[in-house]
């Protein structure tokens, strides 16, 4: 492989394993939230919420940029 499709990969993996992370992170303080008695869910839901649509959002952004400058096999 070329340094720049090397570099392209590692940037990638990096990039999805940080989202991965922030995601279920993001995930387990709402399940957290849910479950316990002494948590106001609403405020919970009303914190995390934009959150996690930023991180998915990211995600759909990654892999729409991915599938849009990705070379076409002839």
């Amino acid at each position: 492989m070329e340094d720049k499709t090397k570099l392209i990969h590692w940037i990638l993996r990096v990039t999805v394993g940080t989202l991965s992370f922030i995601c279920v992170s993001v995930v387990t303080v709402l399940l957290y939230g849910f479950f316990d008695n002494h948590v106001n869910n609403d405020e919970i839901f009303k914190m995390l919420g934009p959150a996690f649509n930023t991180v998915i959002g990211a995600f759909v952004g990654l892999l729409g940029g991915i599938s849009l400058t990705s070379k076409k096999e002839d």
